[in-house]
């Protein structure tokens, strides 16, 4: 009973944060340039080891070589192959969130299945750790972003769950060890060497699990990284690929971890930006939590926790701190950033309130129908809701008139005062396939996008045709 209500709520909780940033034009800055990267690919314009996003970038960071190196390119390469399919429509990379989002339920609904898999109860609750991590703000946040962070997360789930299954078996089976090294690698090539804490994962078990699992951990740990590293020198040895990973690592991790990059704050708190950012988001998960204890303490009903529930809460909970901690090191952090590590968090609440849940439900049967039912309610209203009252993107609205009067692959003129906004670059790149010019000799095209000192100088000398735009943006064409 309990599972069929918890995955309702569950599917009406994803729909009411997914759906709706999935119909409108609302993205983040940074999926923009994605979709676009992609995009571009899929036309011809760059290839897999040479991403091209614009003829121009926001930032000076992407400056040692010519094409765009900021991160590697995995993920462009499979949205261009729906780009190739589907054309240029915002469907691909709504659709490509999508296969995402299925792809990771699936795999932390395995996971879970594979954690309990000798208590038949607890294992059909497998909604509960997805609600448990879909239910943070950064996660729905993030999956309909098309961010990199959502792609990577997958591949290192499934690293993880492949050991997880290698290591409870009673004969060493190293398929499954070669393909967790594998995912490894995907991860990497996905956003960077952060996609290497899964390889932590036998260390971990053993510390959680104890002496018996020793041997086919470090079997286990050696076949992983031994598969990793073949893989990883193959790679190595072509040419474009060493070219493009080598500058990625120089312009991106090395600046970083030497604080050289963007930085979340100016003193040293900025190396403890994710935790606070992580504690922000489990405080709703917390209380639920709270709420079970004073539940069970003014209720007078016992509510065990099984030795091997308390056994999974650190296995996982030391794993999320494995994906987090490193990334303290540097200053160069962010929100998403968290991603990878938060289907672990999402596990440990689960895992530590589920025994909890099921013997309230067995107590209260009809109480939860009626909650859950009505909760999913309230969530299918939220979403219908949404859906009417859209949100409002001004810089889209903008991109798409400016598509009607400048050629695609021209370069427009942005004032000074604006030409370094991201949401300007890989807005107008992604609608409209304009670069920003920086120089207004490169260009006959003049953006606006409000009344400039700049607009009145060259609308005084008819050499201009000033065309108005949307929401007070305006466009001068160079006659």
């Amino acid at each position: 009973m309990l599972g069929t209500f918890g995955w309702l709520l569950t599917v009406c909780f994803i729909c009411l944060t997914f759906i709706p940033r999935s119909l409108d034009h609302v993205l983040f800055v940074d999926g923009l340039a994605y979709a676009a990267i992609s995009r571009n690919m899929a036309m011809g314009l760059g290839s897999f080891w040479e991403p091209y996003f614009a003829d121009s970038f926001w930032m000076n960071f992407n400056d040692r070589c010519a094409f765009f190196c900021e991160h590697p390119p995995l993920m462009f390469g499979l949205q261009a192959q729906l780009f190739k399919v589907l054309g240029d429509t915002t469907l691909v990379e709504n659709l490509y969130n999508l296969i995402i989002l299925l792809a990771s339920v699936g795999v932390i609904a395995l996971i879970w299945r594979e954690l309990f898999k000798n208590n038949l109860e607890i294992k059909q609750q497998a909604w509960l750790p997805i609600l448990m991590w879909y239910s943070l703000r950064v996660v729905w946040w993030s999956v309909p972003g098309n961010l990199l962070d959502t792609t990577m997360a997958v591949f290192c789930m499934l690293s993880f769950y492949f050991q997880l299954k290698a290591i409870s078996e009673t004969k060493f089976k190293p398929l499954y060890w070669i393909l967790a090294g594998t995912m490894v690698l995907l991860a990497i090539l996905t956003k960077g060497p952060v996609g290497l804490f899964p390889l932590a994962f036998p260390v971990i078990y053993m510390v959680v699990f104890g002496k018996r699992f020793y041997g086919i951990g470090v079997k286990g740990l050696l076949t992983t990284l031994a598969s990793f590293g073949l893989l990883l020198t193959l790679l190595l040895m072509y040419e474009p690929a060493l070219f493009f990973l080598k500058n990625y690592f120089q312009g991106q991790v090395m600046l970083a971890i030497m604080q050289k990059r963007e930085r979340v704050a100016k003193d040293w708190t900025a190396h403890f930006y994710l935790l606070k950012i992580l504690f922000v988001n489990i405080i709703p998960h917390l209380l639920f939590v709270a709420g079970f204890y004073f539940f069970r303490f003014y209720s007078k009903r016992s509510a065990p926790v099984s030795n091997h529930a308390m056994q999974v809460r650190m296995l996982v909970l030391l794993t999320a701190l494995s994906g987090i901690l490193p990334m303290m090191v540097s200053v160069k952090q962010a929100d998403y950033y968290l991603m990878p590590a938060l289907p672990f968090v999402g596990f440990f609440f689960a895992a530590w309130c589920v025994e909890m849940l099921l013997t309230f439900a067995g107590n209260f049967t009809s109480r939860i129908k009626v909650v859950f039912t009505g909760l999913s309610v309230i969530l299918l209203a939220g979403m219908i809701f949404k859906l009417l009252h859209p949100d409002f993107d001004r810089t889209y609205e903008i991109a798409q008139a400016l598509k009607k009067h400048v050629p695609e692959r021209s370069k427009i003129y942005v004032t000074e005062d604006i030409n370094t906004e991201s949401g300007l670059h890989s807005t107008y790149q992604r609608y409209a396939r304009l670069s920003v010019a920086f120089n207004p000799t490169e260009t006959k095209y003049f953006f606006f996008n409000h009344q400039h000192k700049m607009l009145d100088s060259i609308a005084a000398t008819q050499h201009f045709e000033i065309i108005d735009l949307v929401h007070g943006a305006k466009l001068g064409v160079k006659k």
